[in-house]
């Protein structure tokens, strides 16, 4: 049974405009390139860090009153009347939500062919004045911490594009973005702690990446603080997102000429028939 809705799908996916598909995935590849370029300081993900940017937020939104109010709100709130902590930001790229993004709205298997030219381009950039990654590119990149993430992002957009089927359901959208985060991360987990223990494995103390000895602070910065941020965001696109579905079946509708061939095809077995029985 599996076998033979495999067969449908791909004989479905043939018969599709092959020019529409290519459209399609360029789109994709444009929004990841967009969004390699997009860096928001945030707050850093950390509960005493939250606290402070959320007091100092609500700090600020009280002074805009006039001295009145403020007092009455500092009377009634004594929350507002303390101190103001600093607040810790770090730059935030949405990279992870927005490979999940494409893998909702371009489905499979057009995602990850987006997401791996995405990061072709970025492998080979460099040599081209291109650099999507945050540590430049080019064909030694495998050596950086990050690149599992990268890696991790063709699984999040084939995982996404697999699991939601054109008609919506709210589960499946939920489980679309947050098991597309989390498999990049782990992903991205497992390539660094694997790639640091090989190396410590086969050539010792000897080789040392300038990472490495900073590998609680890679798994930090790359997955502690920007896990809640990818969740909140994957799952705001995918339910914003629906409707940008129907873009990719109108692009990749049959071509026309193929439909009238085919609704021309019975019709010239008949004639051939009529002809014959004459």
């Amino acid at each position: 049974m599996q076998s033979s809705s495999n067969q449908n799908y791909w004989r479905s996916f043939r018969r599709k405009s092959m020019v529409g598909q290519l459209v399609i995935v360029l789109l994709g590849l444009e929004l990841l390139l967009f969004g390699s370029f997009i860096s928001v300081p945030l707050p850093t993900a950390t509960s005493r860090n939250i606290e402070n940017f959320a007091h100092a937020s609500a700090v600020d939104f009280v002074a805009r009153f006039p001295a009145e109010w403020q007092k009455q709100f500092n009377s009634k709130i004594p929350f507002l009347s303390q101190p103001v902590k600093s607040v810790r930001y770090s730059n935030y790229v949405p990279i992870i939500p927005l490979a999940v993004l494409t893998g909702y709205v371009l489905s499979v298997p057009l995602a990850p062919a987006a997401a791996i030219g995405w990061i072709t381009l970025g492998l080979v950039g460099p040599g081209m004045g291109i650099f999507l990654f945050s540590c430049g590119g080019g064909a030694d990149y495998w050596r950086e911490p990050g690149f599992g993430y990268l890696i991790g992002m063709i699984v999040a957009a084939w995982f996404a594009g697999r699991l939601v089927p054109m008609e919506r359901k709210s589960w499946r959208q939920l489980v679309a973005a947050i098991g597309g985060v989390l498999l990049t991360h782990l992903i991205g987990l497992c390539w660094l702690l694997g790639s640091s223990i090989l190396i410590l494995l086969t050539e010792g103390d000897s080789v040392y990446y300038k990472w490495q000895p900073y590998l609680g602070e890679q798994l930090r910065n790359l997955t502690w603080y920007q896990l809640p941020y990818d969740l909140l965001l994957s799952l705001l696109l995918v339910a914003l997102a629906f409707p940008l579905r129907w873009l990719t079946t109108i692009l990749t509708a049959p071509d026309i000429a193929n439909r009238n061939r085919n609704r021309a095809q019975p019709l010239e077995q008949l004639e051939r028939l009529s002809e014959s029985a004459v």
